[in-house]
């Protein structure tokens, strides 16, 4: 499944190319802090989470749509993870996810320079590289499989930013998960929530020029 989302990634980028106005290149990296919402499939109990800080980098194009709204998609790895609360009887756990994702964004531009304030917000398809638990000092992996957690994960995006006329932006950015990373009966139902501030560059060339 992982293997099959790659090449539709690559082909909307290449379409967008070939296709679509001129295109900006940027890089970006990020800082979140992750936490989950865990529901046990036959009581519906909610279990609490704590946040795990974890980091992504990402590689992406902006095209422009129509007028100020901009096709605005990318690649990006991102590490997800949430600790499951202990108790006085059962240790806590932590969960570490490591994803290749693909946002695919709209970005608004308020202003019609190379600066100002902006929001972009899409669905992101992830898929999942490894993940593993952590329990009292112990790292054991995490099994992907029908019954076991699920590689795929569908998240919602939103973010708000500043861009500067240098090619440098920041952003404030919120994901929320869609589907559960687990999969089957035995497990409880978790999706993954993200809290975070990125940095982006802007490559320079006659494309990016208004």
């Amino acid at each position: 499944m992982v293997i099959r989302i790659v090449p539709i990634a690559l082909l909307l980028l290449a379409s967008s190319i070939v296709f679509a106005q001129p295109v900006q290149w940027n890089f970006r990296t990020g800082w979140h802090t992750s936490s989950a919402q865990i529901i046990d499939k036959s009581s519906s109990k909610k279990s609490p989470s704590n946040h795990l800080n974890g980091l992504s980098t990402a590689l992406g194009i902006k095209v422009e749509f129509d007028n100020q709204l901009y096709f605005s998609p990318r690649v990006q790895y991102s590490l997800h993870g949430f600790e499951l609360a202990g108790s006085k009887n059962d240790p806590a756990v932590q969960y570490r996810l490591h994803y290749i994702e693909f946002p695919i964004l709209l970005q608004l531009d308020f202003t019609k320079k190379n600066q100002g304030f902006f929001a972009s917000f899409g669905p992101s398809v992830g898929g999942a590289i490894t993940g593993s638990t952590t329990k009292e000092g112990q790292k054991s992996p995490l099994r992907f499989g029908m019954t076991q957690y699920n590689r795929i994960n569908i998240d919602a995006m939103a973010q708000i930013g500043y861009g500067f006329r240098n090619g440098l932006s920041i952003d404030a950015a919120y994901t929320y998960g869609l589907t559960s990373i687990t999969n089957g009966d035995e497990l409880p139902i978790i999706r993954m929530a993200q809290l975070g501030l990125g940095l982006s560059y802007r490559f320079a060339g006659k494309s990016a020029q208004k």
